[in-house]
């Protein structure tokens, strides 16, 4: 029994009529009749009356209809939902990020719009450190990554990463502190100013690259307070138990207890990169790629 056998059956069904029937199928009528008649033997069922004058359901005709329809929009469901698969409207999209990425207008508008164009994608997000997302990504259990390096990340074969942006960094401290005043710092002038900094395991690489800085330019941080959110660094800042440093795009979330004064040294700029695999990406993690008009 095939798909279409239903089809005709359900159309000779509805019209009661194999002249119509067969009009509407596109097809001439003895071919019909003769498709229905072969159903009806590889049923053994009669599944319709036939006189010169009518064509009518017979009693297990009418229930045979009811599993018809309902096989065909089942198939027609099937068919939709295969072809949905194939342009990458359906199935998920993982994705690991460090705690800046959102604040970063790229990234946020790209997660919007992706919803906006694939809502029935499920799309996952993982806040995680850089080591963590390139596990994930190697063992397919991530699509794409957001992580922090100053320099282009060493990767595992198989694994890629492309620049997004790269951004300055700025020091957020009281209106009231000493180096407030001024339009530009080095990293010289926060020797020995205590330093609010973000937790290195969910730092993907960001708080080692800001030692790397300090220690460079001969300035041995003094750490004040290791913290494990975003919004910690600001309300920390705000209380004067010490300064935090930035990337630029966090800088975004303004508050009245705070001014940003940037960071002048020719090594204050901070990159976010995009990590994925090489190859056998998914359409849902090439979508993406596209609103965030990167190249694949």
């Amino acid at each position: 029994m095939e798909l279409r056998h239903l089809r005709y059956f359900v159309q000779v069904a509805e019209e009661l009529h194999f002249a119509r029937a067969a009009k509407h199928l596109g097809i001439s009528q003895p071919p019909l009749s003769q498709q229905i008649r072969a159903l009806e033997d590889e049923l053994g069922v009669r599944l319709l009356d036939r006189t010169s004058r009518r064509v009518m359901l017979t009693p297990a005709g009418r229930i045979f209809l009811e599993g018809a329809r309902a096989t065909l929009q089942q198939a027609d469901r099937s068919i939709l939902t295969a072809r949905r698969a194939a342009r990458g409207e359906l199935g998920q999209l993982a994705i690991g990020f460090n705690a800046s990425a959102p604040f970063v207008t790229q990234v946020s508008r790209a997660i919007h719009d992706f919803r906006q164009a694939y809502p029935e994608v499920t799309l996952l997000l993982n806040e995680l450190p850089a080591a963590a997302q390139i596990e994930g990504l190697d063992d397919h259990l991530l699509d794409l990554g957001f992580m922090r390096s100053p320099a282009q990340p060493v990767l595992p074969a198989g694994l890629t990463a492309q620049r997004l942006l790269r951004e300055k960094l700025f020091v957020a401290m009281r209106p009231d502190h000493p180096l407030a005043s001024r339009d530009g710092l080095h990293f010289t002038d926060l020797a020995g100013e205590p330093q609010i900094l973000y937790a290195q395991d969910l730092s993907s690489g960001f708080t080692e690259e800001l030692m790397g800085m300090f220690r460079a330019a001969g300035v041995e941080p003094l750490i004040a307070q290791r913290v494990r959110e975003v919004t910690t660094l600001f309300s920390l800042a705000a209380t004067g138990i010490g300064v935090t440093i930035l990337a630029e795009s966090i800088c975004s979330l303004q508050s009245a207890s705070l001014v940003y004064r940037p960071l002048i040294d020719d090594c204050a700029t901070t990159s976010l990169w995009l990590l994925h695999r090489a190859d056998e990406m998914t359409l849902p993690c090439r979508h993406f790629m596209d609103i965030l008009a990167l190249p694949l």
